[in-house]
């Protein structure tokens, strides 16, 4: 049998807006990797993530950076759904 991996919300924190003007949010994953015939699985391991509303990314070397608003789609609905009332203008 091949190996599942399962990631679940473990937790949000939100912080209030700093210099740049926008809050941002942590966000604490679980990954449960489990294979029913591993006797050493199920394995569970945290990610954490640090989102931000803009990305600042560099056109060039000789520009400013560009900014660029956060994708979140790939993130859990519980995280866009805060995302999306925090983030709000």
């Amino acid at each position: 049998m091949a190996i599942t991996n399962v990631r679940t919300v473990q937790r949000c924190e939100a912080y209030p807006a700093q210099s740049d003007g926008d809050p941002t949010i942590m966000v604490v994953y679980n990954h449960t990797f489990d294979d029913s015939t591993d006797d050493a699985l199920p394995v569970t391991t945290t990610v954490v993530k640090h989102l931000s509303r803009y990305q600042e990314l560099p056109i060039d070397a000789e520009e400013d950076a560009e900014r660029t608003a956060t994708d979140v789609t790939s993130e859990d609905q519980l995280v866009q759904d805060i995302c999306a009332a925090i983030w709000t203008d």
